[in-house]
């Protein structure tokens, strides 16, 4: 179970919070780009932590259950009929990163949407 959401990267979170409160999931938006048919995909990075140990004793099963999450969030974006996903998705093992001796999953991926643009906010000449 996630207890924390930021968008933010691991290290701008860990320097936020002074107690932070884990596991976490920490996202950042890349990229992204703008297609014809109204359709903007973002490229995401999404970050899966949780403590492992000083020792690292907890990693396997850190990094086991923060893959397991990942699967799930991916699973309930794909049931979202208004986004698309990548349909192969990378993930990454994160091992004893950062100050605080984190563990779990990492991985990027693309989401793309189909807007209803009616009116622009883009500023014209009166």
């Amino acid at each position: 179970m996630i207890n924390t959401v930021r968008f933010a990267t691991p290290t701008e979170w860990l320097a936020w919070d002074e107690q932070p409160i884990l596991p976490v999931a920490l996202f950042g938006i890349n990229q992204g780009n703008i297609n014809l048919g109204r359709e903007i995909t973002y490229q995401i990075t999404f970050w899966y932590l949780d403590k492992s140990g000083v020792e690292g004793e907890f990693e396997t099963d850190v990094i086991s259950d923060q893959h397991q999450i990942a699967g799930d969030i991916i699973s309930t974006i794909r049931q979202n009929r208004l986004l698309v996903i990548d349909e192969n998705i990378i993930w990454n093992a994160v091992s004893e990163k950062f100050e605080d001796y984190l563990s779990g999953v990492t991985m990027t991926f693309n989401i793309s949407t189909k807007g209803e643009f009616n009116a622009c906010d883009f500023p014209t000449k009166s």
